[in-house]
């Protein structure tokens, strides 16, 4: 069950440890080996791996989940860790050999420019007389900096998909809106979900068409800036929703050491990444879809009751928002750790969800902490809508649920959004049935 737990006799959260256990052997040994001879930290190169996993399945594998529901495996993630932390390194020595394979590629498209530039050259008669010669498309799986136009072009050139590598996520959300006037969130929204997508631009006489976009995005973030980079209109977006985030109970800079890394350890890594992109693109634009074994589906189908049930418990309520989104994470973790078993797969078995099962209650704790972090260091009234907020201000410090039916009738509030609102541990606390307190005390200034 993902859900937090506490210490009965401090009520200090338990530790949360990222379970290095669940990941194959060839990936637990990397993440493990990286810790002791380079000092990465546990979390962050975990998390680094199932994203770099992500980009290479890419749109290759999806999930059946039943008739009419498929998931890819596309993520979106974020290390968290003061600066010093050792949250670049993983991301440069895990994305590595996808990288090499974007180098490679464009090697090839600069060549076949070239002689296509060339071409364009030629008179007409001379063009009449050679093999006519088409523009190269350059398919990049990683992008580092970009403008929204390129990332579209990128996605529809690349039908596997690519993934935003990012030191900085802070950077990459501020640069986010630079190019459009409106909030450009929801297509990252429109990203994490494959649905298609049409780009109309003016001087461009057919819009851009995706079918299937694909993206994961990664990157480092300091907890000092998550009230700045998760906004309120980002939270309201749904955008903080769809990450998960990496944030290791404490995070200590350890001093250098002389144990080196068995180049065995990273060359099985980076043979499984290259091996897998370089096989799966000789097989064109094919998708293989994976079922689920009778014990998984199971598995899944008990673990989702019960996280309906935690999502049902924070009804009206960020928290909820945020628990809602874990049963899409169950199943592309559980995609992602199934092909990291077996590449071949045609059927997610009970190892993979168990997995996933492990990695959602790592995450969903992460989510928890870092909501907190955030309500700790933002002014969550002036978050509130204006009918909210005036709402609020109004409504005495301590009230029945009767009295702010009454209250919120003055406000246009209807009484069911009403009491989801008193269910927001933001702003109210429960006393006793039908009793309430306000967490905020204030007075209405007109």
């Amino acid at each position: 069950m993902p859900v937090i737990t506490k210490n009965k006799k401090s009520g200090e959260l338990n530790k949360n440890i990222f379970p290095v256990n669940v990941l194959p052997v060839i990936f637990k040994d990397l993440v493990r080996g990286l810790n002791e001879t380079l000092n990465y930290p546990i979390d962050y190169t975990g998390t680094a791996i199932l994203t770099a996993l992500a980009t290479a399945i890419g749109t290759k594998v999806k999930a059946k989940v039943k008739d009419n529901w498929y998931e890819y495996g596309s993520l979106y993630t974020c290390i968290l860790g003061n600066a010093g932390a050792n949250k670049s390194h993983p991301l440069a020595t895990i994305f590595d050999p996808i990288k090499k394979i974007d180098k490679q590629s464009h090697d090839e498209y600069t060549l076949k420019y070239k002689v296509y530039v060339d071409y364009q050259k030629l008179t007409s008669r001379e063009r009449d007389l050679a093999t006519p010669i088409r523009e190269p498309v350059l398919k990049k799986m990683v992008l580092t900096n970009f403008t929204p136009e390129v990332l579209n072009k990128r996605l529809n050139d690349n039908h596997r998909g690519c993934t935003v590598l990012s030191d900085e996520l802070a950077s990459f959300f501020e640069g986010m809106n630079n190019y459009s006037k409106g909030d450009s969130s929801s297509t990252y929204l429109s990203f994490w979900s494959n649905q298609s997508t049409t780009i109309d631009r003016v001087g461009k006489h057919v819009p851009l068409f995706i079918e299937k976009p694909y993206l994961s995005i990664i990157g480092g973030l300091q907890p000092r800036l998550l009230s700045k980079v998760f906004k309120p209109k980002m939270m309201d977006s749904g955008l903080l929703q769809r990450f998960l985030f990496a944030y290791p109970q404490r995070v200590y800079k350890k001093p250098i050491n002389d144990k080196v890394l068995d180049h065995k350890i990273l060359k099985k890594y980076s043979d499984f990444i290259s091996s897998y992109i370089n096989i799966t693109n000789s097989e064109g634009n094919q998708t293989r879809t994976l079922t689920w074994t009778d014990e998984a589906k199971n598995y899944f189908y008990n673990w989702h009751s019960k996280n309906c049930e935690l999502v049902n418990a924070y009804s009206g309520n960020i928290k909820g928002e945020v628990i809602s989104k874990f049963d899409i994470h169950f199943i592309r973790l559980s995609l992602i750790l199934q092909i990291m078993e077996d590449p071949n797969s045609t059927e997610i078995v009970i190892k993979a969800v168990k997995g996933a099962n492990a990695l959602c209650k790592y995450y969903l704790n992460c989510s928890l902490k870092i909501l907190k972090k955030i309500h700790n260091t933002v002014d969550h009234l002036n978050q509130l809508p204006e009918d909210k907020k005036r709402f609020y201000k109004t409504l005495k410090n301590k009230f029945i649920t009767a009295e702010a039916i009454k209250l919120g009738a003055k406000f246009d509030l209807k009484e069911r959004r009403l009491k989801d609102f008193l269910k927001d541990q933001y702003y109210f606390m429960k006393i006793k049935h039908g009793h309430y307190e306000k967490k905020y005390n204030t007075k209405i200034n007109y």
